[in-house]
């Protein structure tokens, strides 16, 4: 009898290019409405004033603004919509643990924290690209997080 991290293992992997493509049109969906407000506030508050000293505290607000809905966007639908951003749905990938459970909230912040590590080196998209390399289709924040994309179909 195999085990649900064994049928995990063997389980088809989404390869580097859908994964890409999902991870940024998924970042469109949540980048430009959260640039939007972000922006909005940033200009109430005279952060893009032409003064010679602008109001550093509304930038810092727009970033973080966008920051904070990218984060919660991806853990959200990782651990409470069955591993799927809407465009992992659309194309038929999910994120899952290494033994095969769903992802919980805790997982998928590490795995978003993942995200950030891949690219600390010369600010290269290192990890990422490691996943079109690696046997299990695994970037480092896969590798970190203990997880694997999936096909679902």
């Amino acid at each position: 009898m195999q085990t649900a991290g064994a049928s995990v293992a063997s389980a088809p992997k989404a390869g580097w290019w859908v994964r890409f493509f999902a991870y940024f049109v998924d970042g469109l969906i949540v980048g430009i409405p959260a640039a939007i407000v972000g922006g909005i506030l940033a200009v109430l508050t005279g952060a893009f004033s032409a003064t010679e000293n602008p109001n550093a505290g509304g930038v810092v607000l727009f970033y973080a603004i966008v920051v904070l809905a990218t984060v919660a966007y991806f853990v959200y639908f990782w651990s409470q919509q069955d591993g799927q951003t809407i465009m992992n749905k659309a194309l038929g990938i999910k994120v899952v643990k290494t033994d095969g459970s769903p992802i919980t909230v805790g997982t998928g912040i590490v795995r978003y924290i993942g995200y950030a590590i891949n690219s600390i080196i010369f600010g290269l998209p290192i990890g990422f690209i490691w996943a079109a390399f690696d046997s299990q289709q695994q970037g480092w924040h896969d590798k970190i997080a203990g997880t694997y994309v999936i096909k679902t179909t």
